[in-house]
């Protein structure tokens, strides 16, 4: 299982894939400007990297649209499926290949971010509370930005995992890369493009691109119960597109 997982994981950083995580990382760097004051810029952090979702999103979903373009395109499904470990093994090593990038490519942009500041301000500001931040300022959350971050990270993680069994599915029921890629980049993108037309935006706390990126939950306040609501939807999400992918890939053509 290892083997398969690093393979798929090598397989997921295609050049295109390269360019988009290099272009989230020099924007991510870029916006950081260590001039402004400690508070500016950890308040800053937690806007751009929500900023940056557009990005992320791109680069997660050209992973996983193709998915399996290359077995489909090779006739290679058929040899798997007949042997029991290899159609056993491949949609579980995709899957968690699939999770695994994801994460390295959102985690990375958040932490060369975090390192910027930190490597500024020599790991002060840290224990900050947020609602010293302009960002979270009428959040009235009472929590430090450590901890803040912590908490991205666990989500971050989780909904990289959630996209991941999406994107898995969705490249399962199609021989081609392009239906995938279009239609799970609308999904994660559509709360974030319409919160700009939207007055209301925290009618958007409930989607799992807000819970991915967490702090747009305690930025608008949002009860504990969305919390939870995130966490069922990953919970149900990872079994049942895990098990979407595996019946589709597995069933006869």
């Amino acid at each position: 299982m290892f083997s398969v997982i690093k393979w798929e994981i090598k397989k997921s950083f295609k050049p295109g894939v390269f360019i988009l995580w290099a272009l989230g990382l020099f924007l991510a760097y870029s916006s950081i400007r260590t001039t402004f004051s400690l508070n500016d810029v950890y308040a800053d952090i937690f806007s751009k990297y929500y900023g940056l979702a557009p990005i992320m999103g791109l680069a997660m979903f050209s992973m996983f649209a193709g998915s399996f373009v290359l077995e489909y395109n090779s006739n290679m499904d058929g040899l798997i499926k007949a042997s029991k470990n290899g159609k056993k093994q491949l949609v579980l090593g995709k899957f968690i290949a699939n999770g695994i990038s994801a994460s390295i490519i959102n985690l990375s942009i958040l932490f060369l971010m975090v390192a910027k500041a930190m490597m500024k301000f020599k790991f002060e500001g840290l224990n900050l509370k947020l609602k010293s931040l302009w960002y979270f300022g009428n959040s009235g959350v009472d929590i430090s930005v450590l901890q803040m971050l912590l908490i991205i990270i666990l989500t971050i993680i989780l909904g990289s995992f959630l996209f991941a069994g999406l994107g898995l599915f969705l490249s399962s029921i199609s021989k081609g890369a392009a239906i995938p890629f279009i239609f799970g980049g609308l999904l994660m993108g559509a709360p974030y493009l319409l919160a700009n037309w939207v007055s209301n935006t925290k009618i958007f706390t409930n989607t799992p691109l807000w819970g991915m990126y967490s702090a747009q939950l305690v930025r608008y306040k949002a009860p504990i119960s969305t919390w939870i609501v995130f966490g069922i939807v990953v919970a149900l999400g990872l079994v049942i597109f895990y098990n979407l992918a595996k019946k589709s890939f597995l069933k006869e053509r």
